[in-house]
């Protein structure tokens, strides 16, 4: 929990940890998690050989997902 009391969830891909966001509920933490996790499952040799570009990429989807499937807007802003 932090200091706001507010949820984050976080996973580790790719090596580095990666950021998915803050939530209202540990319900809703934990659930954006799993939806992340599951959006970047892959082959661990499949990450080791990809670009920072295209890692980016996929958090980045995950990410999206993630925010979707808790039906809470994304509060980063849009990139254009």
């Amino acid at each position: 929990m932090r200091p706001s009391g507010k949820w984050q969830a976080q996973l580790y891909y790719a090596g580095k940890s990666r950021y998915i966001g803050v939530f209202d509920t540990r319900e809703k933490a934990a659930l954006a998690y799993e939806i992340a996790r599951e959006k970047l499952k892959s082959d661990p040799k499949e990450t080791m050989n990809q670009n920072a570009e295209t890692t980016d990429a996929k958090v980045n989807d995950a990410r999206k997902a993630a925010f979707a499937g808790v039906n809470e807007p994304d509060p980063r802003p849009k990139k254009k």
